[in-house]
């Protein structure tokens, strides 16, 4: 495999254990940094800023059916110039999620919902002289519609979340 991807524990230095009160799922995919200059932020946005149109075209389908379940979905996204990566305000709303924390090394966007919360981290880690970027994702489910969502949801988010990560070393924005 040209870039290679691994599946990974949760990191310990992850704020994300500790971002919602029960984790009933998490993943967490690492890679390897060819662009160690880059800032969290800036990893995390060549991650999840450029995704393709299949998956915007999935995430709209899922916000549809999630309306007609009384879910929250957000269709309007801001809109940010090409080349710019966007403001990481807690609260501020970075494509599809809300920023919950930001840090040198670590941002965790997500969303609250009656049926789960959900938090997705990017973290830029060092070992042995390089620079690695873990993505995680950890869902607390809040009742049977959560567990419901889940069990459809799992197997896109294990093919979506491992390609964007692909994807964006691929295209060399990592």
């Amino acid at each position: 495999m040209l870039f290679p991807l691994q599946v990974v524990a949760l990191p310990v230095a992850s704020e994300l254990r500790s971002s919602l009160r029960r984790i009933d799922f998490v993943d967490a995919y690492e890679a390897r940094l060819s662009k160690s200059e880059q800032s969290v932020k800036q990893a995390y946005w060549a991650v999840f800023g450029f995704e393709p149109i299949w998956v915007r075209w999935l995430m709209n389908l899922r916000g549809c059916i999630a309306v007609q379940l009384g879910l929250t979905h957000h269709f309007t996204l801001p809109v940010i110039p090409q080349g710019a990566v966007p403001s990481f305000e807690i609260g501020a709303r970075v494509g599809p999620f809300t920023v919950q924390s930001v840090s040198l090394h670590e941002v965790i966007v997500g969303d609250d919902d009656k049926h789960l919360n959900f938090r997705i981290s990017a973290l830029k880690s060092e070992r042995d002289g390089q620079n690695f970027l873990t993505i995680s994702t950890a869902v607390e489910i809040h009742n049977n519609l959560g567990r419901a969502y889940m069990f459809v949801v799992k197997p896109f988010h294990r093919f979506i979340a491992p390609f964007m990560v692909r994807r964006a070393l691929l295209l060399g924005r990592l």
